[in-house]
């Protein structure tokens, strides 16, 4: 994708505005401009080189935490983090996110269910949009995931995905593109496959560790016919420790209800060679309220970081509980000023 959005930036730098009508036409060319170019930031906000498929995390209730959620993966947001945290789910999920970057420039939906077999494991599917706001461009996600215990302290989990970018044809800089530099732009669309791989340990109580490899096999989305653009790999390794261990000892008995809810989170990932950290806490005061807070950090050649708080509130409806999810997350480095505000909602049976 990158070299095509290069040329496509080179050749309308070129053109002549001499007319009224090619200015009108410059106006609609600048606002796709633009929005490509965040494209191009938001690639670069994390990975740290152009590449489809950017690792913008997949949930509020995560991204509240810092992201640290690959020791946890324990609702409808799971596959994304560690598949192999569908094994512990016992109950059918669902959820729902929807998020705004660079003042709605860049829009992200994504739905996921998962379905627990009892003692075969839990399956589970997703899929995830991501689009600009004059729909030139989108990249589709879409996953079907397994995980299964093994003597109740250890879970494995796969995720098998599916890659498509797609520019629209229609777009008259597109098709001008197609025709005039097919070295670079061949094509409006691409699509590839890959997995994951996960494992969650609990070798002691309260603490679990999270292991995943994702986008083991070198999915190729390009365009282009003179190179690859490749989905970064992406290995996750995290801790996560559950308060309930601790409560017992404490003397206060609302501060102990509180310390039961209590998790404490780290992660350390690994894409294309930056290494992010992220750490994370969550409380539930009640069972109807959740309090978040989380940071990370990443390395690289564009180092930056980011501060989130959330939250979430909890409503049973009959025989099943729903879960509404905010995260609020401010952004350092390339992106200083910037702020994302994320939205999910999450429905869990009984």
């Amino acid at each position: 994708m990158s070299d095509a959005i290069q040329i496509f930036h080179e050749d309308e730098k070129s053109e002549g505005f001499a007319s009224i009508q090619q200015r009108k036409i410059a106006g609609v060319k600048i606002k796709v401009r633009i929005a490509i170019s965040a494209i191009g930031l938001l690639i670069l906000c994390v990975g740290g080189a152009a590449a489809a498929f950017d690792d913008i995390g997949v949930g509020a209730r995560p991204l509240g935490m810092g992201g640290a959620f690959v020791a946890v993966a324990d609702d409808g947001n799971a596959a994304s983090y560690n598949a192999a945290g569908l094994g512990h789910i016992r109950t059918p999920h669902l959820s729902l996110t929807t998020t705004q970057r660079f003042r709605g420039l860049i829009n992200y939906n994504h739905i996921g269910g998962i379905l627990p077999l009892q003692s075969v494991g839990s399956l589970g599917a997703s899929i995830g949009i991501l689009n600009e706001d004059s729909e030139v461009y989108k990249e589709q996600t879409i996953t079907v995931s397994y995980g299964k215990t093994f003597l109740q302290r250890l879970a494995v989990g796969v995720n098998l995905k599916s890659f498509t970018v797609r520019f629209d044809e229609n777009n008259e800089s597109v098709s001008a593109h197609l025709k005039n530099n097919r070295q670079f732009f061949a094509r409006t669309s691409a699509a590839d496959f890959s997995f994951d791989l996960g494992m969650m340990v609990q070798p002691v109580t309260g603490l679990t560790v999270g292991l995943s490899a994702e986008n083991l096999f070198p999915a190729n989305v390009s365009v282009s016919e003179a190179s690859e653009d490749l989905v970064p790999r992406n290995i996750r390794v995290g801790l996560a420790y559950r308060l309930a261990t601790i409560a017992s000892s404490t003397k206060q008995e609302a501060l102990r209800e509180v310390l039961k809810s209590g998790l404490g989170l780290f992660e350390i990932a690994s894409r294309q060679g930056d290494r992010h950290l992220h750490a994370g806490a969550e409380l539930w005061l009640n069972r109807a309220i959740g309090v978040r807070a989380g940071y990370s950090l990443r390395g690289g050649a564009s180092p930056a970081t980011s501060i989130a708080l959330g939250g979430s509130v909890a409503v049973p409806i009959a025989a099943a509980r729903l879960q509404l999810d905010y995260a609020f997350q401010l952004l350092t480095g390339p992106l200083a000023d910037n702020t994302t505000q994320r939205f999910s909602l999450n429905l869990m049976f009984e």
